[in-house]
């Protein structure tokens, strides 16, 4: 299920056009069962949707910019090209994100709440940078990069940081299942609404909505949900 919102009231984003992918039996069906964050890894899934995924892929605005995050194997997600989607490899620990930096894939982690990262950590030989909209409240993914934001570079040789925030942050960096930012709040509140409301055809609704937007728009896919096929 996919819910596709043109003007996104999300302070993080900004106002540009953003979606939200559910499972239709469960508001975490797209998502894969081995995120760390998930709260219940049982309804995750183990599949990948080909159709999604390939949609996915080619939604870029015209002379725009579009970008994502999942928590699929960094072996499974596709490699940047140039003029599709930004697909980064969402880790849960910093040995994997260098691990898939040296894939060739761009990748974030969630770091654990309350982390300083005030210019940047290296580890490994990789730098780790704080996303730059967390560290103010009046910035955000509109404003970041001077146009091109940094989770939409492809080709970069630096991991992103997101220091764990919401309700269950403090599972972040454990072994206790959960963390998911999305899992609460106003985040949470538009992602279950998807799960009823949103367009069965998530592929389709999505080729359909990436039409329509403005030359040069930015869009965040999946600001919750995942490429995964319940």
């Amino acid at each position: 299920m996919l819910k596709t919102v043109r003007i996104s009231s999300n302070r993080k984003t900004g106002p540009i056009p953003v979606t939200y992918r559910a499972g239709a039996c469960n508001t975490y069906g797209t998502c894969p069962k081995t995120c760390g964050l998930h709260p219940t890894p049982a309804t995750g899934t183990d599949k990948i949707d080909a159709d999604y995924l390939s949609a996915v892929l080619d939604a870029v605005p015209t002379r725009g910019h579009a970008w994502t995050y999942s928590h699929f194997p960094a072996d499974v997600v596709p490699a940047p090209v140039p003029g599709k989607t930004v697909i980064n490899y969402s880790a849960d620990t910093m040995d994997a994100a260098v691990d898939a930096v040296n894939l060739g894939r761009p990748a974030v982690v969630a770091a654990p709440a309350g982390t300083v990262w005030d210019g940047g950590v290296e580890y490994r030989g990789v730098k780790f940078v704080q996303c730059p909209a967390e560290k103010s409240e009046s910035f955000t993914c509109q404003q970041c990069g001077g146009g091109v934001p940094l989770c939409a570079r492809g080709g970069r040789d630096y991991v992103i940081v997101f220091v764990a925030h919401g309700t269950g942050a403090r599972r972040v960096g454990t072994d206790e299942a959960g963390g998911c930012y999305a899992a609460s709040g106003p985040t949470a509140i538009q992602w279950h609404g998807t799960r009823k409301t949103g367009a069965a055809n998530d592929a389709d609704a999505l080729r359909e909505f990436v039409r329509t937007l403005p030359a040069g728009s930015l869009l965040r896919h999946h600001v919750a949900g995942d490429i995964g096929r319940e």
